[in-house]
């Protein structure tokens, strides 16, 4: 009985490193057109991933602190995400479509295109 238990403990544990390590996890400084909009925390949640704006760093940003901003984030593979984004000051909402590249995010929607840096 306690082996059977050990051997389910160790499997769960793998599953949530496996989650740790994707490489959409984490928080990442977003810019649109040059300009430092908004600081997002990426981690799991249910059964794939969520944005949250957790600092904005514009007057405008900083009154949506703690939106959800992207949720059921699911990887498309290859470094590929999609996501359904609302934008936090505008009203719009879709799919967002979301790149890893190293310590780099690019993050497309119809309210345009955002970039970020893994902090």
């Amino acid at each position: 009985m306690k082996l059977r238990s050990l051997v389910v403990l160790g499997g769960l544990m793998m599953a949530g490193v496996a989650f740790a390590n994707d490489p959409i996890v984490g928080t990442w400084k977003m810019s649109e057109k040059g300009e430092a909009k908004a600081i997002l925390t990426i981690s799991k949640a249910g059964k794939g991933y969520q944005a949250v704006m957790t600092k904005g760093l514009t007057e405008k940003a900083k009154k949506r602190e703690g939106a959800v901003v992207i949720r059921e984030i699911q990887s498309q593979g290859g470094g590929k995400y999609a996501g359904k984004g609302k934008h936090p000051t505008l009203p719009i909402s879709g799919t967002a479509n979301i790149t890893i590249n190293g310590n780099n995010i690019t993050i497309t929607s119809r309210a345009g295109t955002q970039t970020g840096v893994r902090q």
